[in-house]
C-alpha cells in the first residue's frame, strides 16, 4: 500500500519549490511533539529546517496541491475502498523540510496518533535527488529519494518509517496528510483550521 509515482512533479517545479523555501523567512528548526503534546526541539530525535505551510501558501499550493489531487485519484483507482469510507480531504497544513549533511528524522514513527487522530494517509514529494531515502521496516522497503517522486502510504502503526540517517548531503522533501473530515465541524470551521479544498 506504499505507492510511488515517478515524475509527479517536474524538475522545474521542484527547483521552484526549493528556491521558494530557501527564500522564505518563516523557516525554523525542526521540532517534534513530546509525550505531553508540547512541540519542542529535540536534536536527538530530529534535525532539520522546516517550513510549515497552510491554505494561504498559494505559491506553494499551486504546485503541490495541483499535483497531489491528480495522484490521489490514481491512488483511489488502485484502492477504491477509499471512495466509500467517511469523507476526507488533503490537509493544507503541511511541511517542506531540508535535511543537511548528518541531520535526519532519527526516530521511527507513524503519522497517526492521539494528537492527529484524523490522519489516514501520508504523502511525501522528494524535491531533489538525494543519497538517503525513507525506510519502512515492516514492509522491508527503502524508498529512493528521487527528484519529483511522490510516495503515498497509510498513516497508521502498520507503516512506521524514518529517514535513512544520518543524512548524506542535502535532502529536500514536501510532506503532509490526508485526513477524515470531522462530522462535528462545519465547512467554515474546517477552513479556519487549515483544510485545503480543491
Amino acid at each position: 500500500m506504499i505507492e510511488v509515482y515517478h515524475n509527479a512533479l517536474a524538475n522545474e517545479e521542484c527547483d521552484i519549490l526549493i528556491q521558494q523555501f530557501e527564500d522564505d523567512p518563516n523557516k525554523s528548526k525542526g521540532r517534534v511533539n513530546n509525550s505531553s503534546g508540547k512541540v519542542e526541539e529535540r536534536h536527538d530525535l530530529k534535525q532539520s529546517t522546516d517550513l510549515i505551510l497552510n491554505k494561504d501558501s498559494y505559491e506553494y499550493n499551486c504546485i503541490i496541491m495541483s499535483s497531489l489531487v491528480k495522484y490521489m485519484d490514481k491512488y483511489c483507482e488502485k484502492y477504491p475502498h477509499l471512495t466509500t469510507i467517511s469523507p476526507w480531504v488533503a490537509s493544507s497544513v503541511y511541511n517542506i523540510q531540508r535535511y543537511d549533511d548528518g541531520e535526519g528524522y532519527f526516530m521511527m514513527h507513524c503519522e497517526h496518533d492521539e494528537k492527529a487522530p484524523f490522519r489516514i494517509l501520508a504523502w511525501m514529494y522528494y524535491l531533489n535527488d538525494a543519497e538517503c531515502g525513507t525506510y519502512f521496516p515492516t514492509q522491508e522497503i527503502t524508498l529512493s529519494a528521487t527528484k519529483g517522486d511522490l510516495a503515498i502510504w497509510p498513516a497508521f502503526w502498520t507503516h512506521p518509517h524514518k529517514g535513512v540517517t544520518p543524512n548524506i548531503g542535502t535532502k529536500y522533501i514536501a510532506t503532509g496528510w490526508i485526513e477524515f473530515i470531522p462530522r462535528r465541524m462545519t465547512i467554515e470551521q474546517m477552513s479556519n483550521v487549515g483544510y485545503y479544498y480543491e
